[in-house]
């Protein structure tokens, strides 16, 4: 999915030297952050840190956020130009436009030379010896496969029931 958290994995991916392909089932790349935070994205928050996050494996979230941290990404935000402010409890929003966070992210993945394509209906994966992706437009292999399905449902992003 070609969302906030697909699109950075994808571009780490890329600039890690990966070959990278992200499949969006939306005809519109980061629909999700578009609407976020009332159109202005909450992009970050200051006071991030492991013991905010649930998980089976408390180290995991140790691990990523010492590697990523929301300092990298105000960074990234800052090299494209892109004016923020903060409000309550450390929440980082765009003055502009979410526009601005996607496109960014878009710029990015560009940049690491990953391919972005949506209006890609996932209708099946398989696994013989490699990953085979069957969409509506066709199927595509790979050795590695990122489902990045997204967060909790918002019938604001056109879907009432888990999106492909």
């Amino acid at each position: 999915m070609a969302a906030a958290a697909g699109l950075m994995c994808a571009l780490r991916a890329g600039q890690h030297g990966r070959r990278v392909l992200v499949l969006e089932h939306a005809d519109k790349i980061g629909k999700k952050i578009l609407i976020s935070g009332g159109g202005r994205c909450n992009f970050t928050n200051l006071d991030s840190r492991p013991a905010a996050f649930l998980s089976a494996n408390p180290h995991f979230c140790k691990s990523a956020l010492a590697r990523y941290t929301q300092q990298d990404f105000i960074a990234l935000v800052e090299k494209h130009r892109i004016a923020w402010h903060e409000k309550t409890l450390g929440q980082l929003f765009c003055d502009g436009s979410a526009r601005q966070i996607v496109a960014m992210l878009l710029a990015e993945c560009a940049a690491a030379d990953v391919e972005v394509k949506a209006a890609h209906r996932i209708t099946g994966i398989d696994k013989p010896d490699r990953f085979a992706v069957a969409t509506d437009q066709g199927v595509f292999t790979s050795a590695s496969l990122v489902l990045a399905t997204g967060g909790p449902l918002d019938p604001q992003d056109g879907c009432d029931r888990l999106c492909p």
